[in-house]
């Protein structure tokens, strides 16, 4: 993505709109099991609300900051850090 994300006519690389569960992982310092729970929680309430939830081990990082107050510039630095470790 580095070569896409410098091409001519890209404003910035695209933000990605969940959570994982590694990032839960880092972001409320639990464990595997209470993340996924965790995850499990925030899709029961986006479908709760009439919204779509994402698939197994993503959840809605809006609803994730929302919920826990954690500032949004806090959510991306984590999930961007550890989106550069996984590449």
């Amino acid at each position: 993505m580095g070569a896409l994300a410098t091409a001519p006519g890209v404003l910035r690389a695209a933000t990605t709109t969940y959570v994982n569960v590694q990032n839960v992982m880092k972001l409320l310092g639990c464990k595997e099991n209470k993340a996924y729970q965790t995850i499990r929680a925030i899709n029961r309430q986006a479908k709760e609300a009439g919204m779509m939830a994402y698939g197994q081990g993503k959840a809605s990082k809006y609803i994730f900051a929302e919920r826990f107050g954690i500032p949004m510039d806090v959510v991306d630095a984590v999930i961007e850090k550890l989106g550069d470790e996984e590449v």
